[in-house]
Parts: C-alpha cells; structure tokens; sequence
C-alpha cells in the first residue's frame, strides 16, 4: 500500500496542505515542533482510527477550527485497487469517508490502508509500564484482525459497567454475576488474541533477526495474564495454548472473582481481567526494560515495529506504510545501518522524519525530501532543491 496525495486541513498546525508522494516514500526535516511528527502522525490516525501520541481526539484538530479533515489517495498495488480515504473530527464525532461516501463500518475502513509507526514515544512500550505494551499488542491484533476492535471496545464498556456497579453508581437491572460472567467471555477472547499474536510476533521477530544478521540479538516477548499470575511457567503456559482447555482458563477467571470480591467491593474497581496483563521484552535473553541500553531499547522498539509490518504483509498481502519519527538518534553506526538493510531489502512505502540533513541515502529507491517550517504557528512543507536521495551508510 501506499499514500499517493495526502490533504490535512487543519490538523494539528496543517491548516491546508496538500501534498503527493513517490512510491517509495519521502525524507522529512525541519526543527523540533516544526510539524514532522504531526504529519506521520495523520498518517497513522487514516490507517489505525486512533493516534500514537494521544487518546484526545480534540487534541488533533487546529487551535480555534470547528472541525479537521484528513484525506488522501491510497493505492494498494497488490489488489489493483485505488481509494479515497477520509476522516473528519468535530464536535460531533468522528466520519469515516470512502470514495466520497460515509460509512459506519469502522472494521471494513480499516481494510483500504494500514500504517505502523516507530516514534519517541514507541520507547515507552520497552521501559515504561504495562499499558504501553498491551496497547502494542492489542493494536497489532487489530491491525491483522478488525474485528477485534469491536472486541476491546466491549471490553470496555463491559468494565465500565461493571465498575460502576461495584461503586453502587447504578441499580442496574442485572446483578454482578451476569456482568461478571459476560466480562469473562470478553476476557478470554482478549487472552486467546494475545497469545496468538504474541507467538507469531516471536517467530517473525526470530526469521527478521536471522535475515538481518550482524549479530543482532535475539528479541522476544513472553506475555504475562494477571488471571495466571500465581501459576507455575508450565501450567501457564498448557493454558494458554491455542488449543488449550478452555474449560481451565475459564475457571481461573472465575475463580480470580471470586477470591477478590471482597477487596473489589471495597476499592470499587475490577482487580481482574485483561486491563492488568503484561508482556516481558526480553533482548538477548534479559528483560530490556531493567537491563538493556538505550540504542537497544529503541532497536528493540524498531525491531517490534518491522515484525508487525511483515506480519501483517503476510497475513493480508499488501504492505503497510512505515513510519519512522527520528528513528535513528541514539544508534550506532551499525544499528543504523541494519535499520537501513530492512527497508532496503522490503518495498515498503516509507516516511522518516529527522531533525537535521544527515547523508543516509544512498542505496534505496529514490525518497522524494521535504522540509517542515512553521510560520505564524502553521506547518508549511515544500520539497527540497535535492529532492532526490536513496537511503545509505551513515557518514
């Protein structure tokens, strides 16, 4: 897949911009909150419906603008097909467009176009808590499986529900246990989407490293259900096999409500369910959030990155647009260089985004290269007078 012309019309600082694209994808400098990570920022919310930087949809939208609009032509080789995508936010909500049309079905959108995104914040999933890593996860599951979307959002209207029972802020017409039970429907359906997306995340990790070399390390991730918390690594791990006793880990569940019924009514929150899962990044067989450097946390991160481009490839047969926000600060010549072997070896349509002109470019197909200035508080972005530059060493 791949972006051919994107219009922003008052987003972020982009009051009205509209820009074409080369297949290959383009270089983007300019200073610090000149407007690059706004512009694969919105990028990232065509293809995802959410934004990697915020869960405040207004925060998106132009300061004093009624509404914000992002449009563009998406072409998507591998199934002949050509779309117009568009989203708009206003007070009222959120439209979704498809060749000038509304629709309501968030789950078949998110088929015409999908985008992943290495950013500063990306980090967080390795050395910050464990709500990062379970948004990765999750938005990788619903980046191979719309559907599931659906399914965490009724997880959350579920826990709400259920929360708001345990505080006595509704009558309800249903007791706890109904909730409870449907709850834990939900819950183990998250659970199974996990695990499985966690075991192709690994072997795809485990070919990506293998095909890159240069003694990289090995990457793994080892996911953590708060329900299996007090197993041992063999019981979790028979239960959570795809074709594990389901009958089992159901029990689990329940047997987590009831042990904590008591401490929930009095705190008035659920203490069990998904909501409080984990995932362990391990990097060359330690824990990178305790153990690993800097440059190999955010390896890390890319690295994460790249396998859920290829995974969804395989899994759909198109490929994402990859988005990559300063992507190569705080690595080494080598790291670097291997990032750069990835997107060379791959024909992915490609954005990176760099605070200053560094000669990386060499052996790629050619980027078309833009900079980014703000003037009186709007993003302008024009194309360079070198405008065409192939990814290479780093000098």
């Amino acid at each position: 897949m791949r972006i051919d012309r994107l219009t922003l019309r008052s987003f972020r600082n982009y009051r009205d911009t509209t820009v074409t694209f080369p297949a290959a994808g383009a270089y983007i400098t300019g200073a610090n909150g000149s407007g690059k990570t706004n512009l694969l920022e919105a990028i990232y919310f065509l293809a995802n419906q959410t934004s990697f930087r915020t869960t405040n949809r207004e925060e998106l939208q132009g300061w004093g603008a009624s509404q914000c609009v992002v449009d563009a032509l998406v072409t998507a080789p591998e199934l002949q097909r050509q779309s117009e995508l568009a989203i708009a936010l206003s007070p009222r909500g959120r439209r979704l467009m498809v060749n000038g049309k509304e629709t309501k079905d968030i789950q078949k959108f998110a088929t015409y176009f999908a985008a992943v995104a290495f950013h500063p914040g990306t980090l967080n999933v390795i050395k910050g808590g464990p709500a990062g890593r379970r948004l990765l996860i999750d938005r990788g599951i619903a980046s191979l499986q719309p559907a599931f979307l659906q399914v965490s959002q009724d997880c959350q209207r579920l826990l709400r529900q259920r929360n708001a029972l345990l505080r006595g802020a509704t009558d309800g017409h249903a007791t706890l246990g109904v909730w409870t039970e449907r709850f834990i429907e939900v819950a183990l359906h998250i659970t199974r989407a996990r695990q499985e997306h966690i075991t192709v995340l690994n072997n795809t990790l485990a070919e990506l490293v293998e095909s890159l070399g240069a003694d990289i390390g090995s990457l793994t991730l080892t996911y953590r259900p708060a329900v299996l918390a007090h197993c041992t690594p063999q019981e979790c791990a028979a239960l959570l096999m795809a074709a594990g006793p389901e009958p089992l880990l159901r029990e689990r569940f329940s047997a987590e409500a009831r042990r904590l019924q008591h401490a929930e009514a009095a705190l008035g929150q659920t203490l069990f369910g998904p909501q409080r899962d984990d995932v362990a990044i391990y990097y060359r067989g330690r824990e990178s959030r305790s153990y690993a450097s800097q440059g190999e946390q955010r390896l890390s991160a890319f690295l994460l990155v790249a396998a859920l481009a290829l995974a969804i490839q395989r899994y759909h047969g198109h490929r994402p647009v990859v988005l990559l926000d300063d992507v190569v600060s705080e690595l080494d010549e080598r790291n670097r260089k291997m990032i750069f072997d990835f997107l060379r070896a791959h024909t992915f349509q490609v954005f990176i985004t760099d605070v200053e002109e560094r000669l990386l470019y060499r052996h790629l197909d050619a980027f078309t290269s833009f900079q980014v200035s703000q003037v009186n508080g709007q993003a302008e972005l024009h194309r360079t007078l070198a405008s065409q530059r192939a990814l290479c060493d780093v000098c």
